[in-house]
């Protein structure tokens, strides 16, 4: 690996524990590995480094899922985020704690943290394009949004749970999945 990434990772990992204020350049660098000037060599500023670590984190969130047609692709978008939780911990999504600290003080990196979400809205309505209609894959989206804040109080288990009451609401639909 080399040390962009290395300090990618760091940051992304200590962002999601402490949130993006309150994580130091310091604590990044020890982390990652390098020194205060590696990291503003790669990464010019703090919102230049939060901007590549959401945009890191969202490819491997959708690299990880099926295309939408595929037949199993609802249910591998709960198992993707069941597997997250398992191995990162259910302390909610980093895309809402970048909303909530950038909402009032940066546009632009609350804008992107917000367009993770469009995203994945959009990724459930292609997959269900076929079926019943937008009332459908919103009811589909909001148990995937769902999960994540009650991952808090039932562990990785909420995207299993939530995955589960998605099929059944397809089977009810008439959709396979």
């Amino acid at each position: 690996m080399n040390k962009k990434d290395d300090i990618i990772q760091a940051a992304e990992r200590l962002f999601y524990i402490n949130g993006f204020h309150a994580t130091s350049t310091d604590r990044i660098c020890s982390e990652a590995g390098v020194s205060t000037r590696t990291l503003y060599r790669y990464f010019p500023s703090r919102e230049v480094l939060t901007e590549a670590v959401l945009a890191a984190r969202q490819a491997r969130f959708f690299a990880a899922l099926l295309p939408p047609e595929h037949s199993e692709a609802i249910t591998r978008l709960f198992e993707v985020q069941s597997e997250w939780m398992q191995e990162n911990g259910p302390l909610g999504c980093l895309f809402l704690k970048a909303w909530g600290e950038y909402a009032e003080e940066d546009r632009h990196l609350a804008a992107l943290a917000l367009d993770y979400r469009y995203r994945q809205r959009e990724y459930i309505s292609s997959c269900l394009r076929h079926s019943a209609g937008e009332a459908l894959s919103d009811a589909v989206w909001m148990l995937f949004e769902g999960a994540i804040t009650s991952a808090l109080i039932l562990g990785p288990q909420a995207a299993i749970y939530a995955g589960e009451a998605a099929k059944k609401l397809l089977a009810t639909c008439g959709q396979k999945q």
